[in-house]
């Protein structure tokens, strides 16, 4: 793990809808040391939720939303929002940017590693960062062998109009990241582009 992959902290857990389904804060301007920039949460990021010091939950970004609670208010502001900064930081804070985190295994300790659903749920307040490279090539690698097992928890989730795109994000970078598997994942981006178009249709 590099300096920088180690001090980039994306945000923390907010909220859950389910076992797999968290929504996280990203920290904004004096929220964090070294705030992040939007590619460190883009669609489709492998992130890491920390249970504790030795596990982890792995998830995939997976939406984003934007919170802002002055949009509509058509009154008056009593302040200029440059003053705003000095006077009510705490006005500032009520806008936020959210990102929508789907878990799809966890890394335990001495690197043990479950894909799919795992036991133990994420705490409120956990910190969000980016997976490292290292990371993800030990989620998805068992020696020779591509580990692809929570795709099937992915698949399931057929409510999602977002699914079908984020699927074949993973297949493209997986093959980038792994080229010897580039064969067996060009095969899995055709039957996941298939399921997109013939599926909905059906």
């Amino acid at each position: 793990m590099t300096e920088k992959e180690a001090a980039v902290i994306i945000g923390k857990i907010v909220s859950a809808s389910s076992h797999v389904d968290y929504v996280c804060q990203v920290y904004g301007e004096g929220e964090a040391a070294q705030p992040p920039a939007p590619s460190d949460y883009g669609f489709g990021s492998f992130v890491a939720i920390q249970q504790d010091a030795d596990s982890l939950l792995v998830g995939l970004i997976a939406n984003t939303m934007l919170l802002n609670p002055d949009f509509g208010s058509l009154g008056p502001r009593l302040s200029p929002e440059h003053d705003l900064e000095v006077f009510s930081p705490d006005y500032l804070a009520e806008q936020a940017t959210l990102v929508a985190i789907i878990v799809i295994g966890a890394i335990g300790s001495e690197a043990s590693v479950q894909q799919g659903v795992p036991a133990v749920a994420a705490p409120i307040d956990a910190p969000v960062r980016r997976l490292t490279d290292d990371e993800i090539e030990r989620f998805h690698l068992d020696g020779a062998n591509l580990r692809l097992s929570y795709l099937s928890l992915l698949l399931g989730m057929t409510a999602n109009p977002l699914m079908p795109t984020l699927l074949q994000q993973i297949a493209t970078e997986l093959s980038e990241r792994f080229p010897q598997h580039a064969a067996a994942l060009a095969v899995l981006r055709r039957n996941l582009a298939w399921r997109s178009s013939v599926l909905p249709a059906g």
